[in-house]
């Protein structure tokens, strides 16, 4: 059987993710080609994955102009490089597994999408929960009735602090004007995952958030400028973190010795979180107003000890709580004994995301194997409506918590 060839565009932690899942499936998919910009971990990528120097590229213009050199393009660079990267590629005639955000702009998201609908390519969005055991099980039990009508969603995404520190103060996602919000760059997966149980469009929105701790004025008194100088005893020190956590290190650097490393007062990891230039908030909430009379709140917080995500749904018959990484649900049927159901004997596969990259990306290979949909969970098509409800909910929070309404309802009127 003929494997389908893959090229991975930007290769960080996401970028890593991909190439070993490809690995696991050798009959299936193939890596081909990597373009990544730094230089850095051009022999680490090349020996580990097998890449031939004339398919390794340092930058997406030398490797678009050699033209379609794979079946699929996965696309996981910085997410203002989305839009343009994709229409090129879209061009070429790849088909796209696209990270999420799929873009920062409303207009862009949709030119992706129209494109590839003209051109007949398909193009998956990275909204893996979609593909976990965990959210599966609870979308069933949803459609299977026996929590009666559902009336509110609440899910909650503890970031966890360290790794708030790690990408949202010191790393590249820190500064919106360069990435994006918070709530599209990090938190359109938990948009997306509650209008997928939900099931209904979304009617308007309103949202508060704001950057409130990591700044200059809650630096403890002493704090010096960089980690490696401090000796201020601190959560955040980059120097402990790092030594404790060397893989976290990689995204920016292959050197061994964290000291060493965060001894470069330019490189934004050995800053002070509270002395960064980060500007992205590090708490949120958003309320929104479905049909069907359907509530659903969601809080994304970079306060909690560890990462994970949690969720609860009400109903006319019954409620239910969960926690995605304790792979638990519980169902409370009202009057009625509880079930506790444990998710890890649903699945085999809890790597990356409970299991959801590899889900995702085995089914999209299939889908483009198969020239089907396999199941296609993540086409571009089901992912636009949770991008507009982030964009959204950042208008409202900018305004000051201001009612909106869906801006999504607007482009299915036209």
């Amino acid at each position: 059987m003929e494997k389908v060839k893959i090229a991975i565009l930007g290769f960080g932690q996401r970028g890593f993710v991909y190439a070993n899942i490809i690995k696991e499936y050798p009959d299936e998919m193939e890596l081909v080609a990597v373009c990544e910009i730094n230089p850095v971990k051009k022999p680490l990528i090349m020996n580990l994955f097998q890449i031939p120097e004339d398919k390794y590229f340092l930058n997406d213009e030398e490797f678009f102009k050699q033209g379609k050199l794979a079946d699929i393009l996965v696309i996981s660079t910085m997410d203002r490089d989305h839009y343009r990267q994709a229409m090129i590629a879209l061009d070429l005639g790849y088909d796209l597994l696209l990270e999420k955000p799929i873009s920062i702009e409303r207009e862009e998201i949709l030119a992706i999408a129209q494109k590839a609908k003209e051109l007949g390519r398909r193009v998956a969005i990275a909204h893996v929960l979609r593909y976990t055991a965990f959210y599966q099980k609870i979308k069933e039990l949803i459609q299977s009735g026996r929590l009666g009508k559902v009336t509110t969603i609440s899910q909650t995404e503890h970031v966890g602090y360290y790794h708030y520190a790690h990408s949202y103060v010191r790393g590249n996602w820190r500064k919106a004007d360069v990435s994006a919000p918070m709530i599209l760059a990090k938190s359109c997966h938990d948009l997306d995952i509650i209008r997928w149980l939900v099931d209904k469009k979304y009617l308007s929105l309103s949202s508060f958030g704001s950057l409130s701790y990591f700044k200059e004025e809650n630096a403890p008194e002493g704090a010096a400028d960089h980690c490696y100088k401090c000796k201020v005893e601190c959560p955040f020190n980059a120097v402990e973190f790092y030594s404790k956590n060397p893989l976290w290190m990689m995204i920016f650097s292959l050197e061994q010795d964290p000291v060493k490393v965060l001894s470069d007062e330019s490189l934004s990891y050995s800053r002070c979180v509270y002395k960064s230039d980060n500007d992205v908030v590090d708490h949120q909430v958003v309320n929104i107003l479905f049909e069907d009379d359907i509530t659903a709140s969601f809080v994304m917080t970079a306060f909690s000890n560890e990462i994970h995500r949690s969720i609860k749904v009400h109903g006319s018959k019954a409620e239910l709580e969960g926690d995605l990484e304790k792979s638990e649900i519980i169902l409370k049927p009202y009057g009625k004994e509880q079930e506790i159901i444990d998710v890890r004997q649903l699945a085999d596969d809890f790597s990356y995301h409970s299991g959801g990259d590899r889900q995702m990306l085995v089914d999209f290979v299939r889908n483009v194997k198969k020239g089907e949909k396999v199941s296609g969970l993540t086409d571009i098509e089901n992912a636009v409506e949770s991008h507009y409800m982030a964009l959204d909910a950042e208008d409202s929070r900018l305004a000051g918590g201001k009612l909106i309404p869906s801006t999504y309802l607007k482009v299915l009127e036209k």
